[in-house]
């Protein structure tokens, strides 16, 4: 059976399955890789705030680690990358609760 668009399998093991098409998109962007990353680091849901200043820690020199690169690393998660990478199923993510949270995606496979 072949996969649409966007579809995600569940393995035993609790892990996200995707296609080789779906996994290059969701790790396309370099500010997804490193959420995923983090994400893998949590044992609990993250709040975007949080997650935003480890982003931007991993990201950014020290000079540009401050309140408004946070803010805008927010705001590019919220929009942009958190609602892609929830939609391929390679995180949970509730834009209200600005709450995210690992799906155990595997983007070796």
């Amino acid at each position: 059976m072949s996969q649409s668009p966007n579809e995600v399998t569940a393995t035993d093991a609790g892990t996200v399955d995707l296609s080789t098409s779906d996994r290059y998109e969701v790790l396309a962007a370099e500010r997804r890789r490193v959420t995923l990353d983090i994400l893998a680091e949590r044992a609990t849901p993250v709040d975007l705030e949080n997650l935003a200043t480890a982003v931007t820690e991993r990201e950014a020199d020290a000079e540009r680690d401050d309140g408004e690169t946070v803010e805008q690393v927010a705001i590019s998660l919220h929009h942009n990358h958190l609602p892609k990478m929830a939609d391929f199923g390679a995180i949970d993510y509730d834009p209200e609760a600005t709450r995210v949270e690992s799906c155990s995606f595997r983007p070796d496979t």
